[in-house]
């Protein structure tokens, strides 16, 4: 089953990288008959969940297999990207809930593997992106393996995955009390303050450095929004960093829509103007930090004059090389960026660069729905 998984998404990367369609045609014929037998591990679950390594089996066919779908997507009218992606996605994503669910209840106090921690990490992306609410069961990532700081991030993303499903289960509704959008951003607000607790815990080792780059002329350009830039020892140092930025622009950017639920088209009110100046700051210096950790974590930078010293935050050479980027960092920032990609208040010509760079990452990684990211619409959270 694994073989069968492995084999039809290498296939599926090559045909998308390489632009082959012979090698895109065996792809397909593997996922096919892949899909049977892991439908029919599935509807074993229980007995499944008795082996370790069975389990585990199931869970890695499942994220290869929502992986071949991301791969080999293809635009269709009248519908937006992820909105189809996720569609076809779906089954996978449910699949895996159930197989993630069952082990819970019958695993007793078994620790959790590296494939338990990492789906349910990836079903609670997925609910954020489809709006559902999550389950009572998979809160506790103390129960999935998560420790330490990642434990501490996992606790504060869940909060803010549930408040996003709250502001859009309230901007469907036609009758709401101001209070509650008011008690919701005190909420925001307080989910802010907390991830500013979580990265002033990151080792010294993980420290950023910020340079101001020499006057290249416009902005934006490729990998560079604006002419600052973060550097950190290690890309992983940098994709924390990027973790924290994409955290509070998410979270503010649900206060900016909560406030904008409260006044309507009051824009001219200064009570209006006064309450959106904290979120609005909050979400534009977020989104130019995220952006500001792209260069460095994607291997795309380099100092010509070197860094002199932790105090050196000008250079008076700096190159953005035109090198592909190599996968294994392009997927350091693919949840960030894709979050920045789809968060609707930003402004345009800012998340048409953040598009663009997740395009380039999805032709490193040979991901079609990433690669489709700046061709057209793209859907919003």
């Amino acid at each position: 089953m694994v073989d069968l998984a492995l084999s039809s998404m290498a296939l599926a990367v090559f045909s998308q990288t390489h632009r082959h369609k012979p090698t895109g045609i065996e792809a397909s014929r593997r996922y096919h008959s892949l899909l049977g037998i892991v439908q029919a591990r599935i509807g074993q679950v229980e007995t499944c969940i008795t082996n370790q390594a069975d389990l585990d089996a199931c869970l890695l066919a499942i994220f290869l297999m929502a992986r071949y779908e991301t791969i080999m997507f293809w635009p269709t009218e009248n519908i937006s990207p992820i909105a189809l992606a996720l569609m076809q996605d779906w089954s996978h994503h449910d699949g895996a809930m159930a197989v993630l669910k069952t082990w819970l209840q019958h695993s007793g106090r078994k620790p959790a593997t590296f494939l338990i921690k990492h789906t349910r990490r990836g079903l609670i992306k997925s609910s954020l992106l489809r709006n559902l609410p999550l389950p009572d069961w998979i809160l506790d990532g103390s129960r999935f393996g998560e420790v330490g700081l990642e434990l501490s991030y996992d606790r504060l993303f869940i909060r803010i995955v549930n408040l996003h499903y709250v502001l859009k289960s309230l901007e469907m509704q036609t009758e709401w009390r101001i209070s509650d959008a008011e008690a919701l951003i005190e909420r925001a607000n307080c989910l802010l303050e907390q991830l500013d607790d979580w990265v002033a815990d990151f080792p010294k080792a993980w420290s950023l450095q910020r340079h101001d780059l020499p006057d290249f002329g416009s902005w934006p350009r490729k990998h560079l929004l604006s002419p600052i830039l973060y550097t950190f020892e290690k890309p992983g140092y940098g994709a924390a960093w990027a973790l924290y930025f994409a955290a509070r622009m998410l979270t503010s950017s649900i206060s900016l829509r909560l406030l904008d639920l409260i006044h309507g088209d009051s824009l001219s009110s200064p009570l209006h103007k006064h309450q959106w100046l904290d979120p609005s700051q909050c979400f534009q210096q977020a989104t130019e930090n995220l952006a500001a950790t792209v260069p460095c974590c994607l291997g795309v930078f380099r100092a010509s004059d070197g860094l002199s010293s932790a105090d050196d935050q000008s250079l008076t050479k700096a190159t953005i090389t035109e090198e592909p980027v190599q996968p294994y960092l392009a997927n350091l920032l693919v949840w960030c960026l894709t979050l920045a990609a789809i968060i609707p208040v930003m402004d345009q010509r800012q998340q048409a660069w953040f598009k663009s760079e997740l395009a380039e990452l999805g032709r490193s990684i040979g991901s079609g729905i990433l690669e489709y990211a700046a061709s057209g619409p793209w859907g919003s959270l």
